[in-house]
């Protein structure tokens, strides 16, 4: 059976588990983990990715990260064949070290942070374990966080920025937010029992924004519905300017469009944005991608990326900017 597809974009937020091969350990001393956080800070330079939150344990490794240029799979790809080869030769093993394919979870919503970050931490926290080597742990950024160790590795703020202003303030806050745990509930206002459950991580990343209506703006539903709807009718008023396209080019235009800027103007996650289009979340970021690669061709005019930006011109606006754009795309675009 194929491998399904990684869902990756420019933006995008994981949650990436690795796990050791046959409950074998991942890291058998001090200088395993050191080499494996600098092979992240070497490949971190080279791919641009930013890290959230880290924690390195005997079999298991988590990592929250942020990939501007979206290559996860890249990223990944290099780092664990390089600590296999590293690991294999310096332990004089051979074969397999990590379990099959890495696990990825894609956060659809950048308010959930906090929480994946205080699920990542508490995967260290074991009974028994005092307050200070929950704290103190070398290998977690949890330490990080906390201002016991600096390091140019982990970028803190988008998660502290949301327990104050001042950052005494925002690590102590932080603090009770991670150990507290079930008393405490923290900015994403995340089901309190929820959060100390091992299956958190996979719970909070596809919920379904379409049922969050906020009262003072149209729900997330509401505003992909009307995009979709503004998106048919302005390829609908341009086919009578470029009746020479086929139309089946004329239909995948439209759906990429329709799914980058319900992307842009939503909180729908891919999969809620491939329910409404009839198709998976990996084929919705897929037309994404393919709709941002266009947008870097110099020849596609100014005005035609302020329509994929803003959606904001009128439908006679809309349908002559499409216009524009079909035509400038060469006979056999691979956009379809």
């Amino acid at each position: 059976m194929a491998r399904s597809l990684r869902v990756q974009f420019e933006g995008a937020v994981y949650h990436l588990v690795v796990r050791a091969n046959n409950r074998q350990p991942l890291f058998r001393d001090k200088q395993d983990r050191q080499h494996y956080l600098e092979l992240l800070s070497r490949y971190q330079g080279q791919f641009g990715f930013r890290i959230y939150s880290y924690l390195l344990i005997s079999r298991q490794v988590h990592l929250l990260i942020v990939t501007p240029k979206g290559n996860v799979s890249k990223i990944m790809q290099c780092l664990g064949t390089s600590y296999t080869s590293y690991f294999n030769r310096r332990h004089k093993r051979r074969g397999t070290l990590f379990e099959g394919r890495y696990k990825s979870y894609l956060i659809d919503n950048e308010r959930y942070l906090p929480e994946v970050t205080r699920y990542i931490h508490r995967n260290y926290f074991q009974p028994g374990l005092s307050a200070n080597k929950r704290r103190d742990y070398s290998w977690s950024s949890y330490r990080i966080y906390l201002g016991r160790k600096a390091s140019d590795l982990v970028e803190t703020g988008p998660v502290l920025g949301r327990f104050g202003h001042a950052l005494s303030e925002q690590r102590k806050r932080y603090q009770e937010f991670v150990e507290e745990g079930d008393r405490s509930e923290g900015p994403g206002q995340t089901s309190r029992h929820m959060a100390n459950r091992p299956d958190f991580a996979e719970k909070i990343y596809f919920q379904r924004q379409s049922t969050q209506i906020d009262s003072h703006k149209e729900s997330p539903l509401r505003v992909a519905e009307r995009i979709l709807r503004e998106v048919s009718l302005s390829l609908s008023l341009a086919s009578n300017e470029v009746g020479d396209l086929r139309e089946s080019r004329r239909k995948s235009l439209a759906r990429h469009v329709a799914m980058y800027l319900i992307r842009k103007q939503t909180s729908l996650p891919l999969r809620s944005i491939g329910e409404l289009l009839g198709v998976k979340a990996p084929a919705v970021a897929l037309g994404i991608g393919r709709v941002e690669q266009l947008l870097k061709r110099e020849e596609f005019s100014k005005k035609v990326k302020s329509l994929l930006e803003n959606n904001a011109f009128s439908s006679s606006e809309r349908a002559e900017e499409y216009s524009a754009l079909e035509k400038e795309l060469p006979d056999g675009s691979a956009i379809a």
